[in-house]
């Protein structure tokens, strides 16, 4: 071989390395920009991943602290009996929620993952109560936040009011004494029976006085002055009796008028105490004296005969005890609640009632009954020699009751944006 060619051999040889080189060289720089690419890739959807468990946290805690104000407004405990706010959670295990914070107006509880801020903001919506919830829950890191929020609203336990203080399906004998107040309007008794009013001189009916300086205006705040209308001598035309239409209604329309569903419907949705039978409801012994007396803004039914109403005092703050003119209930300390008895009511004692009593059954009196608000009887009334029956027509009274229904959570009201 001469050297000519030898010299051609080496050329190709140096050739051959040299592209084997470049060639090594970009695999590895490919190799590497992969690398770099996977690496970032892994990163970002760590970093996706981490965003999405942050975010899901936020919203978790969100969720909960909408759970918490949920179950703490339909159990009246975020605020107290004087109307101050108390808060949605128990922070120091007491009983009482005290989470509020009236600087930020709003309240802070610490969760396993994170934390949640939740405002509660009344309003008012067809004359009933409602409540915006706004909750905002934060991550455990508090890189992600989420707000959700609803509304919940008080169902009115009472759509059609009552506009006289004493209404009955059946009869009325007062053979006591009894005396029935509306001083604002002209009505006083309603019947689909016989009113007998009696014998006694005490017994009377009174109406809003049309001599009043204020009237008729002062019918709107029950602030007139009122006149005697009927008597053991006169029956007034403030008392509508016989009225076939009152007389021919069954027991379950005659209650569907006033509370807008069936007997059965109403004790099982809208009642918060429930005595006697298996399905009591409520956390006061299941008794009639530990359920109805003291009793604040609650609605009770009571499955069977009462026999014996007691010195008790429903729907006050304070009680009151034995009978006469003075012995009221203030009116801040008001809290009417709701009574239905599934039975006869067999009155004894001085009880006080505000807020309204319905009877399916019928009334024997031989106490000192008390009633501001309406009684409402859906058999007879019968007012013993020996007792007396008073009965006030309050309609700011009933008014308000329609804060004493469930809280519900408002259609469509739910919304994470």
């Amino acid at each position: 071989m001469n050297r000519t060619n030898l010299k051609i051999m080496l050329s190709k040889k140096r050739q051959q390395g040299m592209a084997v080189l470049i060639i090594s060289i970009i695999l590895l720089v490919l190799i590497t920009l992969i690398s770099v690419y996977l690496a970032r890739t892994v990163l970002v959807e760590q970093k996706m991943v981490s965003n999405d468990f942050r975010a899901r946290q936020a919203f978790d805690n969100a969720e909960a602290g909408l759970a918490l104000a949920m179950e703490a407004i339909s159990d009246d405990k975020y605020w107290d009996k004087d109307g101050d706010i108390l808060g949605i959670v128990d922070t120091n295990g007491d009983g009482i929620n005290n989470s509020y914070d009236p600087v930020t107006q709003s309240d802070i509880a610490t969760l396993d993952n994170g934390s949640v801020s939740i405002v509660v903001t009344l309003e008012i919506i067809n004359e009933l109560n409602a409540y915006r919830i706004e909750s905002t829950g934060l991550s455990d890191d508090g890189t992600a936040r989420r707000t959700v929020t609803s509304m919940m609203r008080a169902l009115n336990p009472l759509p059609n009011v009552p506009d006289n203080p004493l209404s009955t399906k059946g009869t009325i004998v007062l053979g006591g004494s009894a005396t029935v107040h509306n001083p604002e309007g002209h009505s006083t008794i309603w019947s689909g029976g016989d009113v007998d009013v009696g014998s006694n001189n005490s017994t009377k009916t009174l109406i809003a006085d049309p001599s009043d300086e204020f009237y008729p205006g002062c019918m709107d705040d029950g602030s007139c002055e009122t006149v005697e209308t009927s008597s053991k001598d006169n029956i007034g035309l403030d008392i509508i009796e016989h009225d076939s239409d009152l007389a021919n209604l069954t027991e379950s329309e005659m209650f569907e008028n006033f509370f807008g569903m069936s007997p059965e419907r109403y004790k099982e949705v809208m009642s918060d105490i429930i005595i006697g039978g298996t399905d009591a409801r409520g956390d006061c012994d299941n008794t009639w004296d530990g359920c109805v007396n003291g009793s604040e803004n609650d609605i009770i039914w009571h499955d069977g005969n009462v026999s014996g109403a007691g010195a008790l005092t429903m729907g006050c703050a304070e009680s009151i005890q034995g009978g006469g003119p003075n012995k009221v209930c203030n009116e801040s300390d008001q809290m009417p609640s709701i009574l239905i008895i599934d039975g006869d009511l067999n009155i004894t004692g001085t009880p006080h009632f505000y807020g309204i009593v319905y009877v399916m059954g019928s009334i024997i009196g031989t106490g000192n009954s008390t009633f501001h608000g309406a009684l409402i009887i859906g058999g007879d009334v019968t007012n013993s020699t020996g007792g007396s029956l008073d009965a006030h027509y309050d309609s700011s009274l009933l008014g308000k009751l329609k804060d004493n229904g469930p809280k519900a959570v408002g259609a469509g009201s739910w919304k994470d944006f």
